[in-house]
């Protein structure tokens, strides 16, 4: 198996509301293969996290007080293109309509979800 493979992906979850943290956090850690290596409740806080906690993976609520999760993700990549940043929602209605955005749901977060998300990626960065 190669190193690579041994190496657990390092996730930041971000969220205003400390129990969906909780409940992302427990779901990266139900997930063989990755680590939940910080937490933040802001997007000023989760861009500045990034770099400190070295994450690949960031999962950022959408709906935020003071810099919401879609300009978050824009400064996030802006400053580290190779980090993958999934924006969540438990309220899809008012993205739904927004086809440019890949916004996933709150309420899908499993480890078969995560592990399927990040196999995606990697397709996708393969390909």
């Amino acid at each position: 198996m190669p190193a690579q493979a041994q190496t657990p992906v390092r996730v930041l979850v971000v969220d205003d509301s400390v129990v969906c943290q909780h409940a992302l956090c427990a779901v990266v850690t139900a997930t063989p293969g990755f680590e939940a290596v910080a937490v933040a409740s802001s997007g000023r806080e989760a861009v500045d996290l990034v770099s400190l906690a070295a994450a690949q993976l960031v999962l950022l609520d959408v709906q935020m007080p003071d810099l919401d999760g879609i300009e978050t993700a824009r400064r996030i990549r802006r400053r580290h293109p190779e980090v993958v940043v999934v924006l969540l929602t438990a309220n899809r209605d008012p993205w739904a309509k927004n086809g440019a955005l890949a916004i996933e749901d709150k309420l899908s977060a499993s480890p078969r979800w995560l592990s399927d998300l990040w196999q995606r990626h990697d397709q996708s960065n393969s390909a």
